[in-house]
């Protein structure tokens, strides 16, 4: 091959780079919203981790949803020691905040946030589970139903072993999966 030959092709190669950048440029708002989807969800998928802490996480991190209905968690953490055994729950300082992932045994206060607000005006129940290997639910704690014009379901339960847990978030009767949401929680895994 000449070395005309291979100039005019490295020109050609240039120009057509110029003209596609230049078309990617200006019909950027054509494809930029499906792309930006593409690339987070890439992203969420292969490099990002889930957030554990608070602070590490943004709203949707704990936000927890079905058909029908919306709720955010927030689990309050205490860890096993002499200076929690016994005493107050209700100060919060001494609490870590999580989202659904808990790093050990000790008292957790678990606080949904009802995101819709005809909802609050309907009863919901919520119920803490031990789960076993095989999937079995053993209940440890409850609240029955009644309506929360506030928004806000809290729930404290002592946590003594580490594993899977649920908690189970009902509207209405709960008769229904439709009626439900359920939010695994990991211990000290």
């Amino acid at each position: 091959m000449n070395s005309n030959l291979r100039l005019n092709l490295l020109l050609l190669a240039g120009v057509v780079l110029i003209i596609g950048v230049n078309v990617a440029a200006f019909s950027y708002s054509y494809w930029a919203s499906s792309f930006d989807l593409f690339w987070n969800d890439f992203l969420n998928a292969h490099f990002y981790r889930p957030a554990a802490k608070a602070g590490d996480r943004t709203m949707a991190d704990c936000l927890k949803v079905n058909d029908f209905y919306s709720a955010r968690l927030t689990t309050y953490f205490r860890a096993d020691s002499d200076d929690s055994a016994g005493g107050r729950i209700d100060d919060m300082s001494k609490y870590a905040e999580y989202c659904d992932r808990v790093p050990g045994t000790g008292r957790v206060i678990f606080s949904v946030t009802l995101i819709e607000e005809d909802v609050r005006g309907m009863p919901v129940a919520l119920s803490f589970y031990k789960l076993d290997q095989k999937g079995a639910r053993a209940l440890l704690t409850s609240l029955p139903a009644k309506p929360h014009p506030t928004g806000f379901v809290t729930l404290d339960s002592p946590v003594s072993y580490r594993g899977k847990y649920l908690l189970e978030l009902a509207f209405n009767e709960g008769k229904s999966a439709e009626d439900k949401i359920e939010m695994p929680i990991s211990v000290g895994e």
